[in-house]
């Protein structure tokens, strides 16, 4: 079997055996593909013969060429990661002998702070919209930024939401999370009366998606993403909002306002409290009266 076809049958894996989205598997195909066409220049055809050196010469040489911009940490992480798993898939279905990926040195990752909107900022954000968008777009962004502000969804779970996912009778919405996992979300009573509004107005059957395009299609992610842009600069802050600003914003919104974390957990979809927490802020003045509010005086 060619080393393509051994991707081929991998990519296969990830999506039919582990659910993994279309935007993964395009993530490890571009990923492997690289990896595979670096193989052969240096003349290996054969998987077998991939050590761990080879791989970590590969992950090394990464965007070194003058020509082309060095890449991200997190970049060559991900490359790491989706090498791995192929040796690890390949080794288990007996393609190849030994694991080379077994041994792979960690790639240490900054650690960064998520950013998230003030609450006037996401308000102002909003008040761009209401001000800047052509009249066909209006009702349509409105309620897309209003969705992740108040319910912290994902692009992808955004995007994917047929008006039939939206259950306005018992305050939840039909998600898939990652991993194709399915679940319901809670509705905020003020995001269902946003969605109630915003259902009025474009009038669509129950199986068509919840934001489309002007020419009638699912609103792609990308089209998110820019959008969610454009309004950033309108709003005065410089283009650097991101459709995760916004979900950073919901997770935040409930932490100073006393929801419990486990809360927060389940209402982002997160598997792991770690991940949650980092999503949280403070600045000193909250730390401060918090801490305040603590006795130490056993008379009270």
């Amino acid at each position: 079997m060619m080393n393509n076809q051994y991707k081929d049958q991998f990519l296969d894996y990830l999506t039919e055996f582990r659910g993994r989205s279309e935007n993964t598997r395009s993530a490890y195909n571009f990923d492997l593909t690289r990896f595979i066409i670096y193989l052969k220049t240096l003349g290996i055809e054969d998987l077998n013969l991939v050590s761990t050196q080879t791989i970590e010469s590969y992950l090394y040489d990464l965007g070194r060429p003058k020509e082309s911009k060095p890449l991200s940490t997190i970049t060559k992480a991900r490359v790491r990661s989706s090498i791995k798993s192929f040796f690890r898939y390949l080794h288990r279905k007996d393609f190849v002998e030994n694991d080379p990926g077994l041994n792979l040195e960690s790639i240490k990752l900054p650690e960064r702070k998520p950013e998230y909107l003030s609450k006037e900022q996401y308000l102002g954000f909003l008040r761009a919209i209401e001000k800047d968008s052509t009249p066909y777009y209006k009702e349509r962004d409105l309620a897309l930024v209003k969705l992740l502000i108040k319910s912290g969804l994902r692009r992808a779970e955004i995007v994917n939401l047929d008006i039939s996912d939206v259950d306005l009778s018992k305050l939840r919405l039909r998600v898939k999370r990652k991993g194709n996992r399915e679940e319901y979300v809670i509705i905020h009573n003020q995001l269902a009366e946003d969605l109630r509004k915003y259902l009025k107005v474009i009038k669509r059957d129950l199986d068509t998606p919840l934001f489309m395009s002007k020419r009638g299609n699912r609103l792609s992610a990308s089209s998110v993403w820019h959008l969610v842009k454009a309004y950033s600069h309108k709003a005065g802050l410089n283009g650097n909002v991101t459709v995760h600003s916004l979900r950073h914003s919901f997770a935040t919104t409930l932490l100073a306002q006393g929801l419990p974390l486990p809360y927060i957990q389940a209402l982002m979809g997160h598997k792991s409290p770690e991940t949650t927490a980092r999503y949280l802020h403070f600045v000193n003045s909250e730390l401060t009266d918090a801490f305040n509010k603590i006795s130490f005086d056993e008379r009270r």
